[in-house]
């Protein structure tokens, strides 16, 4: 039993698998939050974190590790070591996976290849898809279609596609690869096999981009992986570190923006005042971005392993135990944010956790808050109304917090009086 303050919780208290509460954990984290803030988990033999402060520390603490792949994989069986052997040696070269000083070389790399004046100048292009996906979508009238695959996910896609220097024609196969690796990275826990889906996803992705690369050593370009592959020659990278941070461009550019601009639209849908106030005052945007990253943000837990032992609200936590600290759950403490339950555009200071702190935090993430600008913004200028004509289904995964699809009816405004 967990017990804080005289309160016992069983440790099969918090079920991440039940349905109700893939779809809606927070009431379940709320009562951890207040009852047992450091609560083992039977379910995931785990240890689960949910206030602000725990979180935040430990997204700060050396002592514990981002190398959660490693101790998993030595814990398998041969077996199944065999099976996912192809999947852990690529994800491990991740810079989300390292800890320095590896993280620190990965991370330099990543900086000199994805810079704020990268960013900057993407933004032209970023309008122009999101205005290039809206027209479509008005040429072929369509009132009601899929949110997610029509427009929410092709907006990032097309985005990193274009910064990577591949087709937007590859856009479907990379996709089905992305979702084959999703749930093992996601670390799902009522999928199928997550694991034979995320060694065929891995093993594509990987044959994708060591073609891109051989193409790009004979014809340099002036994109990434052209910059990737003149870091592996000057000898700063190996090959496979080099598509491992192609594949991590990929999925982590595009997966958490997706889910970034849907659940975004569905809090404009559901608080109406909020978007009036935006459509009164666009230039409110910018920090309505910053309180849906808070209020239904797309990164719903990290995974960390203990290094040192060490106490924390009365249980000892030991080596090589696994930590989830419950990001989304942090971002909904009183003890940090007043009126946590209310959705306000104009909440300021905004300090939500969900681009991480310290070393790891988010490389992408000035990208991403100009995705969701620059798309929640058009949108809002686009139709008078969305709304779902079917409920959504969370995704099962308790690291991304988002859906697969969103059918959606829309109203366009009369863009010819204006």
């Amino acid at each position: 039993m967990t017990a804080i303050d005289g309160i016992s919780l069983s440790p099969t208290f918090y079920d991440p698998s039940d349905p109700a509460t893939i779809q809606d954990p927070l009431p379940v984290l709320k009562r951890l939050q207040d009852e047992a803030p450091c609560y083992w988990s039977d379910k995931l033999k785990s240890w689960v974190i949910t206030r602000y402060d725990d979180v935040r520390a430990i997204q700060l603490d050396p002592s514990v590790s981002a190398d959660r792949l490693t101790p998993f994989y030595e814990s398998l069986p041969p077996a199944k070591q065999s099976k996912v052997a192809e999947l852990v040696r690529i994800l491990n070269t991740w810079v989300a996976f390292k800890d320095p000083p590896e993280h620190t070389k990965m991370r330099h790399i990543m900086n000199r290849v994805l810079t704020m004046k990268v960013v900057k100048d993407l933004e032209p292009a970023i309008n122009e898809i999101v205005e290039d996906l809206l027209n479509r979508l008005d040429e072929k009238g369509l009132e009601e279609f899929d949110f997610i695959t029509e427009f929410a996910n092709l907006v990032p896609a097309s985005v990193i596609m274009d910064l990577l220097g591949v087709p937007r024609g590859d856009m479907e196969i990379l996709r089905e690869y992305s979702s084959l690796i999703q749930p093992f990275i996601g670390d799902a826990t009522a999928t199928g096999d997550k694991y034979e889906m995320g060694r065929e996803g891995i093993r594509g992705m990987a044959d994708y981009f060591h073609h891109a690369v051989r193409l790009r050593e004979t014809e340099p370009r002036n994109d990434v992986i052209s910059k990737l592959v003149a870091e592996r020659d000057a000898g700063n990278l190996t090959t496979d570190e080099l598509v491992g941070m192609c594949i991590l461009f990929l999925f982590g550019g595009h997966e958490t923006t997706t889910n970034l601009i849907g659940n975004g639209t569905r809090l404009l849908m559901r608080f109406p005042e909020a978007r009036a106030a935006l459509l009164e005052k666009p230039e409110l945007m910018g920090q309505a971005v910053e309180e849906i990253l808070r209020f239904d943000g797309p990164t719903g837990a990290l995974v960390r392993l203990v290094k040192t032992e060490h106490e924390l609200h009365g249980q000892m936590l030991k080596p090589r135990d696994r930590v989830f600290i419950m990001v989304n759950a942090a971002n909904h403490d009183p003890r940090k944010f007043e009126a946590p339950e209310r959705f306000d555009i104009s909440r300021n200071p905004n300090p939500h956790l969900t681009f991480n702190s310290g070393p790891h935090f988010c490389l992408g993430a000035p990208l991403a808050r100009a995705e969701g600008r620059i798309a929640l913004s058009k949108l809002l200028d686009r139709f008078s109304d969305i709304e779902l004509t079917t409920p959504v289904e969370y995704m099962d995964t308790l690291v991304m917090r988002g859906v697969r699809t969103m059918p959606v009816r829309v109203k366009r405004r009369n863009r010819s009086a204006s």
